[in-house]
């Protein structure tokens, strides 16, 4: 069979139009890549802005898991529970049955609970904070009190106010060794009050309900309030000690 020789210039066509199609096809390949990272960026913007919007929507659970995962740090069995505010410190590391008085390393483990607590309270207390230091706290919560609760099971104590006086006592223990001689006495909330309190529940709160004899009841929780700000707002409100979110 006879066939046409190619000229020298149909040579040349069918090499560009090959360079061509490679050329092309580099592009859209390089197309794609880009269009794949900017999904990415996006979904990951997307995702950071969601999270945001969850911290701005439910402040004191923000607030509580930011303290409470600071505490782990020296106290790894601690409860928290965003929902109502709550860090449970650990039950056997604090007291003795029927004891009020802390253990011996219980005191040196709440030193050092003290001092990461005074690191991370920064951001959430009004005499404290910086906002420009505080990418944990974009939106600006305060806490206006954080209570350290006592609390006992239910087995009836002889001795003088009973449990309810054993829940007080374990409390101003905790505080003692918390709070007093060290930094976060200086600690004010938008008022130029002290931000730890504590207060006394003796077996009427337990821990575990359906056993209020259970050792895990005889604990002692911080509990967080967050100072009041109106929906929408910023500035927070003189002599409110509660917290609504916005919208």
């Amino acid at each position: 069979m006879w066939s046409r020789p190619l000229r020298h210039d149909e040579h040349s066509s069918g090499e560009g139009e090959q360079s061509y199609l490679a050329s092309a096809a580099d592009l859209m390949i390089g197309l794609l890549f880009v269009f794949i990272i900017m999904v990415a960026f996006l979904a990951l913007q997307k995702k950071a802005e969601q999270e945001a919007r969850e911290g701005d929507r439910d402040p004191r659970g923000t607030v509580t898991l930011a303290i409470g995962n600071e505490i782990k740090n020296t106290l790894n069995t601690v409860k928290i529970d965003p929902a109502s505010g709550v860090i449970t410190l650990p039950e056997d590391l604090l007291f003795d049955s029927g004891s009020s008085f802390l253990k011996e390393t219980a005191v040196q483990r709440l030193g050092e609970t003290s001092t990461k607590l005074s690191d991370v309270l920064k951001c959430f207390v009004a005499n404290k904070r910086v906002a420009e230091k505080c990418k944990n706290n974009p939106f600006g919560h305060e806490i206006e009190t954080i209570f350290i609760e006592g609390h006992t099971d239910s087995r009836p104590m002889n001795r003088e106010g009973g449990n309810t006086k054993l829940s007080l006592d374990r409390a101003i223990s905790v505080n003692n060794a918390l709070v007093q001689g060290t930094s976060l006495v200086d600690y004010k909330n938008h008022q130029g009050h002290p931000i730890f309190s504590y207060s006394a529940y003796a077996e009427n709160r337990p821990l575990i309900k359906n056993d209020p004899t259970d050792g895990r009841n005889r604990r002692v929780d911080l509990r967080i309030v967050l100072t009041y700000r109106p929906a929408g707002g910023e500035t927070p409100i003189e002599g409110v000690s509660r917290f609504v979110a916005k919208p």
